[in-house]
């Protein structure tokens, strides 16, 4: 659970660029290298291949980055957090939808109703305008993650977006009430004043 939480964190801070795993980036590289994990053949330390690629997505390098996690998808393709990472790559890097979904569903067969999938599946959507499929995803994740604002904050943005501020109103509140001083709490504090705007 400790995994999963520390990943979900990972991913709302750079949401908008990739998934990152902080396990994993401040895990020592053992002297591999982005030319060493390109090449690599059987004997290449996948963690460490998998923070480089994450480097290199950060740096916007995605030609790079998804090359190697490919090569860690493919020798370790049980692992939701690779999965989950190349389909923000994907989505990111290439504009890719289609092979974004894909490795965002085979995350969650990997390890069903995990975040960071849930998150990037319901971001997608909504990037898509397909609301209720979003809608779907956030209320999804916002079950299974009770401790876990973030989710809650999407739902709101959606149902806003989709003109059922009134339905986002309780959810924004307990947002505020629940995690007064967290990140979330101030979006849900913005998105009530621009809903309270709206009303005037």
């Amino acid at each position: 659970m400790t995994i999963i939480l520390r990943s979900l964190a990972a991913f709302a801070i750079v949401q908008g660029l990739l998934l990152l795993a902080p396990s994993l980036l401040s895990a020592p590289t053992t002297g591999a290298t982005a030319e060493s994990c390109i090449a690599c053949a059987d004997s290449c330390d996948l963690k460490a291949c998998h923070a480089i690629a994450i480097e290199l997505a950060t740096a916007r390098d995605f030609s790079r980055a998804i090359a190697i996690e490919e090569i860690v998808r493919a020798r370790d393709v049980a692992n939701p957090e690779v999965a989950a990472a190349l389909a923000k790559m994907y989505d990111a890097g290439r504009h890719d939808t289609v092979n974004a979904i894909r490795l965002y569903h085979e995350a969650l067969y990997a390890a069903p109703g995990y975040p960071p999938a849930l998150l990037g599946l319901g971001t997608l959507m909504k990037e898509r305008g397909e609301m209720e499929i979003a809608e779907r995803y956030f209320e999804r994740g916002a079950r299974e993650n009770p401790d876990q604002p973030l989710f809650k904050v999407r739902l709101a943005e959606v149902l806003i977006e989709s003109g059922r501020a009134e339905k986002a109103q309780p959810i924004l509140q307990q947002i505020v009430a629940g995690w007064p001083d967290s990140g979330e709490a101030g979006d849900a504090r913005r998105l009530m004043n621009r809903t309270a705007l709206a009303r005037q």
